[in-house]
């Protein structure tokens, strides 16, 4: 039995570390992640749409690991490239046998979105989940006469080469 503790570090290193082949080696076939924005059962669609994030990172500061048998929870802080600086995160993992078959994130969103108030028309980022405000969006694209609006140029170009495996939803 591998150590619980190490495999999310592990994970947590290579995903913000833009390592995605090894974050993807940490994540079993049967997986779910749960998240303030997004849900995700498949494991290579879910680091697919979390890239454009990492890539934001600019440091990870991890204060507090606790482990229980087959799960873990971690209070780390993300400094990003946003003007909001940095974000505090939860998470939960639940490991089985040496991967992790469950991510649960908590932290607050609402930091990171615009201000458009009450009436602001929305639509999800295909790619991400995300619920973007489209006056605020930081891409659009155009496919089958639809378009679609994005939260990072990140998403919009994950989207572009490859529009098909995202859900068509405008």
């Amino acid at each position: 039995m591998s150590d619980v503790r190490e495999i999310v570090m592990g994970y947590l290193d290579a995903i913000y570390g833009a390592d995605g082949a090894t974050a993807r080696r940490y994540l079993a076939d049967q997986f779910a992640f749960t998240g303030p924005a997004a849900r995700f059962s498949d494991p290579d669609r879910f680091l697919l749409a979390t890239e454009h994030a990492a890539r934001a990172v600019r440091k990870i500061d991890k204060h507090k690991v606790f482990v229980d048998g087959q799960d873990a929870c971690i209070f780390y802080d993300l400094h990003i490239d946003h003007a909001v600086g940095v974000v505090p995160v939860a998470e939960w993992y639940h490991v089985d046998g040496d991967r992790i078959s469950a991510i649960r994130t908590i932290l607050d969103t609402a930091p990171l979105t615009s201000k458009g108030g009450a009436g602001t028309e929305t639509a999800f980022d295909p790619v991400c989940g995300m619920t973007v405000e489209k006056p605020s969006a930081s891409a659009t694209r155009t496919h089958r006469s639809q378009t679609y609006y994005f939260c990072s140029d990140a998403c919009a170009t994950a989207f572009e080469i490859q529009p098909e495996r995202f859900p068509q939803t405008g």
